[in-house]
């Protein structure tokens, strides 16, 4: 009887080690991403916030000195390959500059398991 309730405790152990394992491999990412860093004032800008964990609650930065011409787009994709999970969520806007000069795109913020995650801003040049 005893050497059940052990091999129960050493299966829990080790059962509880595995999971924890791939949840700390696992990391959450979220990046914004430009099509490019310089643009003409009649040229388009895409911006793609793309996280691999599902994540809600997303918002975007205020796009001050942009018009938005697209957006928000959304694609998710899943899919498994030899056991191992993949996992990608963007969310992506079309913008067009107002002005020539340097523009700051302010932070964007998603919840991911239960974690506000805050992407910075960053500059783009118009001119």
């Amino acid at each position: 009887m005893l050497k059940i309730g052990k091999m129960r405790i050493i299966g829990f152990l080790l059962l509880s080690f595995v999971f924890s394992t791939e949840i700390l491999i696992s990391q959450v990412t979220f990046e914004a991403k430009l099509s490019k860093k310089k643009l003409g004032l009649n040229e388009r800008l895409r911006i793609d916030f793309v996280m691999n964990e599902n994540g809600d609650d997303f918002t975007p930065p205020d796009f001050k000195g942009f018009n938005v011409v697209g957006g928000p787009n959304q694609s998710v994709s899943n899919s498994w390959i030899n056991g191992k999970r993949s996992f990608s969520k963007t969310y992506s806007y079309f913008l067009s500059p107002q002005l020539k000069g340097k523009i700051k795109i302010l932070q964007a913020t998603v919840k991911i398991v239960a974690k506000i995650i805050i992407k910075n801003g960053f500059k783009t040049s118009i001119g």
